[in-house]
């Protein structure tokens, strides 16, 4: 399984022209599960776009493609001690979607590498 970023589905949503990052990976590698934290549900929803009808009814569109993986106390534990031990600030939507794939020994795809390159145990997928 893995886990998308919030920014993956951002660019996705947000592109005007081309092919976003999330259509390419998801071409190349249609036997894969892919599933979003529900972190980032809440993130996506605080975006202005989703405001509008049309714009949540994309929003809802593609995240019926995904897996939506629970925030719990395993999670959330994981969460802090992630933003803990980092020597750098790590916020909390990124330590939650660091441990909910990590719970979920999943890997992680994420168009931003280095808000997630010192997690230990954490698979930063290359697709």
């Amino acid at each position: 399984m893995v886990v998308l970023d919030t920014c993956v589905i951002i660019d996705h949503l947000r592109r005007r022209e081309g092919e976003s990052a999330l259509v390419s990976v998801f071409k190349k590698h249609r036997e894969q599960r892919w599933a979003v934290s529900v972190v980032t549900i809440q993130e996506l929803y605080e975006g202005r776009s989703t405001r509008s009808e049309a714009g949540e009814s994309s929003l809802l569109a593609t995240l019926s493609l995904f897996e939506v993986l629970a925030y719990n106390t395993e999670v959330a534990s994981l969460a802090g001690k992630i933003a803990r031990d980092r020597e750098e600030l790590m916020d909390f939507a990124d330590a939650a979607i660091a441990a909910t794939a990590v719970v979920n020994e999943a890997g992680l795809y994420t168009l931003n590498r280095k808000h997630f390159q010192m997690v230990p145990s954490l698979e930063l997928v290359e697709l």
